[in-house]
């Protein structure tokens, strides 16, 4: 029910405002369901809470509740909180909400309370709800009161920048400088002075060297202020005209009974704003416009820029405003507009260079407050977990030396709301890529919150390219156990416990799952979840899972999805009586085990040629290959059967098996399920295969094609690992789209190896190894797949190619090396394979760009000088299908 009006007297001013802005948005009004207290949220969930004025945040609550709903929470006043200490961080304090309004999907939303009080794993506040309730918080907080105040002190800002040489306003003149300066923007000026008298004496000489830079003389005004008064102050500001020496010496003089200690006074030059360029008029007396005095303009671009999940800046929004010429610099915006359409309007060219120029600048604007904030002790900080995640960089663009430049007008914190909320509340089509960043970062940041003290069991290792798993886990605050048959792994370093222990012959799953069990008995330990990222422990985890008690996947969902053909049999039996999906047997391909060469003889004739022959319990391409006649099939069977004999305790008692060859182009989906629901779904296309034995040879993320086809893919893929009973973890699916749809290759029931997490986090922003690390502790993660922010290409260089390079290229390693420093290039290696023979890529090299054609270009680039390209292995041919 809605709030009457003799109920409203309890509800703080803001809670009307909230109302209004609602109703103005032709969304529901919020409904009251305070009489039955929510019991759905738990302390391990999501909960974002914001407390802030509705109208600076509400595009953001909006987002929050479509993406996370239920549990993006508004709360208006400081009565809906309380803190208590925290049980995870000594010394710290949790932060509990009692009640708020509750943001859902399809912009509904509800006056709650809770049956017992939600934690809070995210905070943003802004100040206006009374004190701060940030510090001292076991979670993170989106900045704080000190943090804001740095944001904001001019000085700072321009010596933080002057490291990246961000360009201003010709640089402010501190008259009195505060202490501990350690650098200083490339033409900012310092004149120290002691004391206050000195100050007055001293300062007609200041502002007459000023006045007489040469960056000074194309400005035709110059702003006077205190150096901690904020960027967007207008109250301690004064605007003058460059030639005003008087008026600027009594401007300056009104401030000095005003500085505290550590302030300065700064003058900053302003240079005017470019114009619109003047269009043609038609030259028709009958038709011809009066003639009207041009008045200047003046063009203020805002930058929004937000922290990534993995602590990088990220562009989200760039709008702008104009205002007549006189107007103060810094002032507020009036009606913001696209960027892009006013440059356009305006008759300038070359907008992509203009800007990104402006992102560059802005990007460089963040980076620099995100290192200074690194460095600063916790009381300065306000909080040990507290971070700043937006600012609004604000800038004009003029011209110096004939070349069109931007200049700094400002910074904002995020306490001064979120800049696109106009824009985005009115105009919703371009609300989401300026809000869901950083949505994102404060999912990913809640997410970490909850996995601080959680304890992980892992089975199994693998080989150095999983080390990352156990590197992100520490980072993260888990207590990982690794159950690993190595005395000792690169891996040690990185977790609590380390149980030495050989399960590498599969065959006696059943008995190392007792075992195990009984070693972490012994020692009395107890996850809070299981699971594996090594291809040949999958059924091993589900069986130590199955005995824990533990949530995931069943041993039978496992045994389907991991067994080759019987994952093609199984999905082709299954009666689907559903219309909104393809039956799942349209995905599948014939497929069929054998016992001896006789049955393989039978098999093979039936399913024609040519075919594809691997091991029942393959992993990662290892023994599979393409035959083209009987014979061919033949002796690669026996070669496979002698290998395995050699190798009695290698994994699985693995038949080898056959299947019909696909024609079409390879595409790998990595998914995350919660619950049977598809969270996210990430496509990458796969180039033409190292034949016969289908060595993987180039890639590209995301995919490049159709949004129709993509979604097929995601759809067979999901359906397939559905329809096995996968339905909690992160997995990987090979697929091929073929004339006739999409066709299921194979399940690896775990998250993808070699580069792709990598590559996720790259493209995505997605730290696809949290998501893991959630569902295994049966916590729902917040995540979706969000719009790309570039191109990541690679090839995958098999071993034999990638000795030869070296070979052929003394200074291979330091080549590499080289292009790895320089950004060029990112690579990997697999360093435990000896055999030069061996059917395998070694060597990963990829590149990542914003756009596609940069990448393509730097890969072939460094694939030249590594000496990799060559006629037996021709990248452009496997980069080609990606131009």
């Amino acid at each position: 029910m809605d709030i009457s009006k003799k109920d409203k007297s309890f509800l703080p001013q803001s809670y009307s405002t909230l109302q209004q802005i609602l109703c103005e948005l032709a969304l529901p009004k919020t409904r009251d369901r305070t009489q039955n207290p929510r019991k759905d949220v738990g302390r391990c969930d999501v909960i974002i809470c914001v407390m802030a004025s509705p109208d600076k945040y509400l595009s953001l609550l909006l987002a929050g509740g479509k993406k996370c709903p239920g549990r993006m929470m508004l709360c208006l006043c400081p009565s809906w909180v309380c803190r208590s200490p925290s049980n995870t961080q000594s010394g710290l304090f949790s932060l509990f909400i009692l009640k708020a309004v509750t943001f859902e999907a399809g912009g509904y939303t509800y006056l709650d309370t809770f049956s017992s009080p939600c934690r809070v794993m995210y905070l943003l506040e802004d100040g206006s709800m009374g004190p701060s309730v940030g510090e001292g918080l076991d979670c993170l907080t989106c900045s704080s009161p000190q943090l804001n105040t740095l944001t904001e002190d001019v000085l700072l800002n321009y010596q933080l920048f002057g490291k990246g040489c961000l360009p201003s306003h010709a640089g402010p003149l501190p008259i009195i400088p505060p202490e501990g300066l350690v650098s200083s923007h490339p033409s900012l000026m310092l004149h120290p002075t002691q004391e206050k008298e000195d100050l007055e004496e001293s300062m007609e000489k200041v502002i007459s060297d000023f006045l007489q830079q040469p960056e000074v003389q194309g400005s035709d005004k110059v702003l006077v202020q205190l150096s901690t008064s904020g960027w967007g102050s207008q109250e301690s500001a004064a605007v003058l005209r460059r030639q005003d020496r008087e008026g600027l010496l009594r401007a300056a003089a009104a401030l000095v009974p005003q500085m505290r200690e550590g302030e300065a006074i700064l003058l900053t030059a302003c240079y005017p704003s470019i114009q619109p360029l003047q269009r043609t008029k038609v030259k028709n007396s009958l038709f011809k416009e009066p003639t009207v005095r041009k008045e200047q303009l003046f063009l203020h671009i805002s930058a929004q820029v937000c922290r990534t999940p993995d602590d990088q800046p990220q562009l989200t929004q760039m709008l702008c405003w104009v205002d007549r010429a006189e107007s103060h610099p810094r002032a507020g915006p009036s009606s913001l507009q696209s960027l892009e359409e006013t440059l356009r309007d305006w008759g300038l060219s070359q907008l992509d260079d203009i800007i990104s120029s402006l992102e560059k600048w802005a990007k460089t604007a963040l980076q620099a407050i995100m290192d200074h904030q690194s460095e600063l002790e916790v009381t300065k900080k306000g909080g040990l977990h507290a971070r700043t995640d937006l600012i609004g960089v604000d800038f004009s663009l003029g011209k110096m030396d004939g070349e069109l430049l931007p200049f700094l007008l400002g910074i904002k914190n995020v306490s001064r709301g979120m800049f696109s909320t106009p824009n985005g509340l009115l105009h919703p089509q371009l609300s989401s890529s300026a809000i869901e960043p950083l949505l994102q970062t404060i999912c990913h940041h809640s997410h970490c919150s909850i996995l601080a003290g959680k304890t992980l069991l892992f089975i199994g290792a693998g080989a150095s390219k999983k080390l990352g798993v156990f590197v992100t886990a520490k980072q993260y605050g888990i207590k990982s156990i690794l159950v690993c048959y190595k005395e000792r792994h690169p891996a040690y370093d990185y977790v609590s416990e380390y149980l030495v222990y050989d399960y590498m012959d599969h065959t006696q799953d059943e008995v190392h799952t007792e075992n195990i069990v009984s070693l972490l008995e012994k020692k009395g330990l107890q996850p809070d979840g299981c699971l594996t990222f090594i291809c040949k422990n999958t059924i091993l985890c589900a069986l130590v899972r199955a005995k824990l008690g533990l949530p995931g996947d069943t041993v039978e969902a496992i045994s389907i999805a991991k067994r080759k053909s019987h994952t093609q049999r199984h999905l082709a039996a299954v009666d689907q009586c559903w219309c909104h999906l393809p039956a799942p047997r349209q995905y599948t391909v014939r497929s069929e085990n054998f016992e001896d060469l006789t049955d393989l003889t039978r098999t093979a004739e039936s399913f024609g040629f040519p075919a594809v022959v691997k091991q029942e319990y393959g992993a990662g391409s290892v023994s599979v290959k393409l035959v083209e006649n009987a014979q061919q099939c033949e002796e690669y069977v026996q070669e496979m059967t002698a290998l395995k004999t050699l190798d009695p305790n290698g994994g699985f008692a693995s038949n080898p098996m056959i299947m019909e060859f696909l024609e079409g182009v390879k595409y790998v989906v990595d998914l995350a399920i919660f619950e049977g629901r598809l969270l996210l779904a990430f496509v990458s296309w796969c180039g033409p295969s190292v034949l016969p034995y289908f060595i993987s040879s180039s890639h590209l993320m995301p995919s490049g094609i159709s949004q129709e086809k993509e979604a097929q893919i995601v759809a067979a893929a999901y359906q397939s690992c559905l329809h096995c009973g996968l339905e909690n973890g992160v997995y990987n699916v090979d697929l091929k789209l073929t004339d006739h749809g999409p066709k299921l290759i194979e399940i690896n029931p775990r998250a993808g190896g070699n580069f792709l997490p990598t590559w996720i986090k790259e493209v995505y922003g997605v730290d696809i190894f949290t998501v893991a690390f959630l569902i295994a502790c049966n916590i729902q993660p917040q995540v979706w797949t969000p719009q790309p922010r570039g191109y990541s290409v690679g090839i995958s260089c098999p071993i034999k190619q990638h000795f030869r390079a070296k070979e052929k290229t003394p200074e291979f390693d330091v080549i590499l090396n080289s292009l790895n420093n320089k950004g060029l290039v990112k690579s990997s290696m697999i360093t435990d394979v000896m055999d030069y023979t061996a059917p395998v890529a070694t060597l990963n090299l990829s590149s990542f760009s914003k756009k596609r054609e940069d990448a393509i270009n730097n890969i072939l680039l460094a694939s030249q000088m590594l000496c990799i390209d060559s006629e037996d292995y021709p990248v452009r041919y496997f980069l080609e299908p990606f131009m």
